[in-house]
Order: structure tokens, then C-alpha cells, then sequence
């Protein structure tokens, strides 16, 4: 395993296991959030984090919020760059 799908799933444990409850709750029964891609920006300090949400078996308006998953991802890539700005692209999969 390299040190991008390490930094991947460490995010992952992060969000589904430490966070699980607040992703079901909000998202639905049996809903993780997965990594897709990160990316460092040339020209600007930042991070860009590709999320996909698989939604459970409800869906429905409510469940298509994205702040959720984007206080979480804020909380956890604090620790892992804290002198960058943080990014945000959410899509949904079922």
C-alpha cells in the first residue's frame, strides 16, 4: 500500500468509524463516506478532497445535504495539514 491509499484510508477510518453514527444519521442506514482523490495545488497552498458519498437505503432531498461531509473532512485533514486550505468536491453513489 502506498502513502496516498494509507492517507486514504486513514481518512476513511476517520469519517466511517470514529464519525460513523453522525454519517448514518444524517445520510442513512449503512451510508459511508469514501476518498476518491486528493490533490496538493501548484500555485496556492491548498488541498483539494474528492468525497463520494454511498448513500444507504433511504434517499431522499434531506439526505443530498453536503455540509456534513464537509465539517467532517474540515476536522479530520486539520491534524493531517494544518497550514493548508482545505477543499471540498462531493458526489453521491448509490
Amino acid at each position: 500500500m502506498d502513502n496516498k491509499r494509507r492517507l486514504f484510508r486513514l481518512i476513511e477510518v476517520y469519517l466511517n468509524g470514529f464519525k460513523g453514527d453522525l454519517v448514518e444519521s444524517i445520510y442513512g442506514d449503512r451510508s459511508t463516506i469514501k476518498v476518491h482523490t486528493v490533490t496538493f495545488g501548484v500555485s496556492d497552498n491548498s488541498v483539494l478532497v474528492e468525497l463520494v458519498v454511498v448513500l444507504g437505503g433511504t434517499i431522499n432531498e434531506e439526505t443530498l445535504d453536503t455540509s456534513l461531509a464537509e465539517i467532517l473532512i474540515q476536522e479530520a485533514l486539520v491534524y493531517f495539514f494544518p497550514e493548508k486550505t482545505i477543499k471540498t468536491i462531493i458526489r453521491w453513489d448509490v
